[in-house]
């Protein structure tokens, strides 16, 4: 096998603990020597034990610790981000690699994080330690697109989500919209909901359509084992929103919401109150939530929401389920925003997958690069 065959497999690791370490990245390492795997592991989930540290435990359990020590000693490691070189909820992973005595470390990008950016590189040149950066850096990147931007924009990854006829609608005059898409464009949705920490609508939507904003996936379809409990994403609420036989659906279950609006309210169980004096106060709200662990989000709309998000370019991705219907003039654009004082000024946004549902389409465009 090759370097890049290695760190191919620490990608495919890492992605094991996608639905349960945000807002930590997701990380994979394997050990070699002599050109052999003798430990990989993955982080598998938030405040435990990184994918090094789990690497490290695998080559014991394998070969038992007195020989593990012997093999890790001057063995090669491969992970997709830089090894940790703080202590938050575990140790620093970098002073693990320099008790162990590795060789080299093959590094497919630097932490973003500035308190360690370069940081854990360096602490293992000054130990002796063989370093490279950057093999699959593109893919590595894209794997951890949530954690940059955290990172870099101090605000949650942010997806924004609609469903739409062929002609751009996404409801009648009369309000309609209930079923645009097909099941399976619906369940590749809830696949979606699974991945991000919390989904978020306007107030309006929230009291038209009552929506439960869960993930209504089986454990099976999520890949999690029987033991492992579907993790439901917080309810996010754009404007002022009061409990009500209309609206109930979202505080059902002892489910998590927080609601940012302009109007104070008092805190009841299980519901946050944000209030904010600014009348355009969506990225002092995203700030906060990023400040409560919600790391990526789902805007599920509808039509005024997802135009303040385009507005403000508070956005990441785009995804749209086009359906093969015309719903016709007068009915409910899914998009409704200001036009650009010229065509060079406008956001451009760049397709990244082109997917099929039976005959429904999903498009998902990228509006950064990391």
């Amino acid at each position: 096998m090759k370097d890049l065959d290695f760190m191919a497999r620490a990608i495919k690791l890492a992605k094991k603990g996608q639905l349960k370490v945000q807002p930590n990245p997701m990380v994979g390492c394997v050990i070699v020597k002599n050109n052999k795997i003798i430990g990989e592991g993955w982080h598998m989930e938030y405040g435990k034990d990184h994918a090094e540290i789990n690497a490290i435990k695998n080559c014991k359990k394998k070969f038992g610790a007195k020989k593990a020590l012997k093999l890790i000693a001057g063995s090669n490691v491969y992970v997709n981000l830089e090894p940790c070189s703080i202590e938050k909820n575990t140790p620093p992973c970098s002073n693990a690699l320099i008790e162990y005595q590795i060789k080299k470390l093959f590094c497919g990008t630097l932490d973003p994080n500035p308190k360690i950016n370069g940081r854990g590189i360096k602490l293992l040149k000054k130990n002796g330690i063989e370093t490279s950066v950057g093999l699959l850096k593109n893919e590595c990147k894209e794997l951890n697109r949530v954690f940059f931007t955290n990172q870099k924009k101090s605000r949650p990854y942010i997806i924004l989500k609609s469903a739409q006829s062929l002609d751009g609608k996404i409801a009648l005059q009369s309000g309609e919209s209930n079923w645009i898409t097909n099941p399976e464009s619906r369940k590749n949705s809830h696949h979606i909901r699974s991945k991000v920490k919390g989904i978020l609508v306007g107030r309006n939507t929230a009291e038209h359509d009552n929506p439960a904003l869960t993930v209504r996936l089986t454990k099976n379809e999520l890949g999690l084992a029987k033991g492992e409990a579907i993790v439901q994403p917080v309810k996010i609420i754009l404007g002022n929103l009061k409990k009500s036989k209309k609206v109930n659906k979202i505080f059902t279950d002892n489910s998590k919401v927080i609601i940012g609006s302009r109007q104070s309210a008092k805190k009841s169980k299980n519901v946050e109150y944000l209030e904010y004096k600014r009348k355009n106060f969506l990225e002092e709200f995203l700030q906060d939530l990023l400040d409560r662990n919600i790391s990526s989000i789902l805007v599920e709309g509808g039509q005024k929401t997802l135009n303040a998000f385009i507005a403000n370019n508070l956005f990441d991705e785009l995804v749209l389920y086009t359906a093969p219907m015309f719903l016709g003039k007068g009915s409910k654009e899914a998009l409704s925003v200001n036009p650009p004082g010229a065509i060079k000024t406008s956001i451009k946004l760049k397709m990244v997958r082109l997917e099929r549902f039976k005959e429904d389409i999903k498009t998902t465009y990228y509006n950064n690069n990391l």
